[in-house]
């Protein structure tokens, strides 16, 4: 059996920024009824060191499975993040128990697509 368990680590601020922007905006999407590619919209969030992070993401189902005896939905995750200097490209995924809502896992993997270095 399948149990839930603690992060070993706190992520990093870029991931924490990401997790916090797909659980305050991935529940408008998981209602509807349209199973395509749903934008969560552009935002700017202050990540925990203090910088902000413009992020603008989408989802869209990919399957319908079991996590843990669960009936799941899993979303595919895709879209860019920016902070002052750095872009990022950002793939990852979301399980949803499909009962209650709940968030049953979320995975996100910024890669970085630019970087400009500055120099004093």
């Amino acid at each position: 059996m399948t149990s839930w368990r603690p992060p070993t680590r706190e992520p990093d601020a870029l991931r924490a920024a990401l997790h916090d922007y797909l659980r305050n905006r991935a529940a408008q999407v998981f209602l509807a009824k349209a199973a395509t590619l749903q934008s969560l919209g552009r935002a700017e969030v202050l990540m925990s060191n203090g910088r902000n992070l413009t992020v603008d993401l989408r989802i869209s189902p990919v399957d319908i499975t079991k996590f843990a005896n669960r009936a799941t939905v899993v979303f595919a995750v895709e879209g860019h993040a920016a902070e002052s200097g750095t872009g990022y490209e950002v793939a990852g995924r979301i399980v949803l128990d499909r009962k209650t809502l709940a968030y049953l896992s979320i995975e996100v993997s910024p890669t970085v697509i630019n970087s400009t270095s500055r120099t004093t």
